[in-house]
């Protein structure tokens, strides 16, 4: 999958889009090991834990801002790096069964196997939170969320209202039928298509303007599996140009798919990335930003079946 590095514009944009994310990765690992040190400062100290706690934020900092398609293996980092440093004590103690000529060279030896340990870990816990993410009925939630831009109102409907016969961006709709529905094809770049690991996967859907006014346009989405998803922008104009205001109705979003959604600040995501299309701005979305994962260039490095530098910019 290809890779991009990124510039320093995106890197403060992911920070700021993701800061959910960045706060719950470091919240649960912080307060699991001040605990720790609170509880019991011999297996590990206050100074140690403190020290930990840095490097573990810093860590997911990197993860996000390198990574920022894969939430679940962000968590899943987090959590797994937790268990690394309490389990360190106990990996010294156990280093200390060698024979004291050999304790260096079994610390080494055992703190290896952990790092390993640490890897798997990353991904069964991934696994087992996308499980959790999917699970369970759909809920009906509204998602909202507003945005202002530098444009006129006119402007901003003509770019981010989905209708029959356009393009905008990553998403080309066809002609409306007698019904009014018509074909919609959203690219996601970061996602490659199963069957030309080469390309991106091109998501399908059917749609319908139900109202549309200058100030208003509502529209029906239709999934492939029958789910239907309507969506609301509101556009108003401002001393500054236009406020954006966007509101969702998902009807297949379970509790974790909602929580994601959030964590990741979806919805404002997508409208930086028509945003960033009007003003003529730097492409910065993650929804345009590569999938590569941690994980997946972990297995490229040990497992390499292709040149690697001839996909990386």
């Amino acid at each position: 999958m290809h890779f991009d590095w990124p510039t320093a514009e995106q890197m403060i944009y992911r920070i700021i889009r993701l800061r959910r994310l960045i706060v719950l990765a470091v919240l649960v690992p912080v307060l699991v090991m001040l605990g720790l040190s609170a509880l019991n400062p011999a297996v590990l100290s206050p100074q140690s834990a403190t020290i930990a706690s840095l490097a573990v934020a810093a860590l997911v900092v990197g993860h996000v801002v390198i990574f920022p398609n894969v939430t679940l293996e962000t968590i899943s980092l987090s959590l797994s790096v937790t268990l690394l440093v309490v389990a360190m004590p106990v990996i010294k103690a156990v280093a200390q069964w060698a024979p004291a000529e050999h304790v260096s060279a079994a610390l080494v030896i055992l703190v290896a196997f952990a790092v390993a340990a640490t890897g798997v870990l990353i991904a069964i816990l991934q696994i087992l939170l996308g499980a959790l993410v999917y699970a369970g009925p759909a809920v009906r939630l509204r998602l909202r969320t507003q945005l202002d831009v530098a444009c006129s109102p006119a402007v901003a409907r003509r770019q981010c209202a989905l209708q029959p016969q356009t393009r905008r961006g990553r998403v080309l709709a066809g002609e409306a039928d007698e019904n009014g529905f018509f074909d919609v094809a959203v690219a996601s770049p970061h996602t490659s298509d199963p069957e030309n690991p080469d390309q991106p996967l091109i998501v399908k859907v059917d749609a319908k303007v139900l109202a549309s006014t200058p100030e208003r346009h509502d529209v029906m989405i239709v999934m492939r599996n029958g789910t239907v998803t309507v969506t609301s922008l509101i556009f108003t104009a401002t001393a500054q140009g236009c406020r954006i205001a966007v509101s969702d109705l998902p009807g297949d979003f379970t509790l974790g798919m909602h929580a994601m959604f959030w964590l990741t600040d979806q919805q404002a995501d997508n409208l930086t990335e028509m945003s960033d299309v009007i003003s003529g701005h730097e492409a910065r979305a993650n929804g345009l930003a590569h999938g590569v994962s941690l994980l997946s260039v972990a297995a490229a490095v040990l497992s390499p079946n292709y040149p690697l530098i001839d996909r990386v910019d």
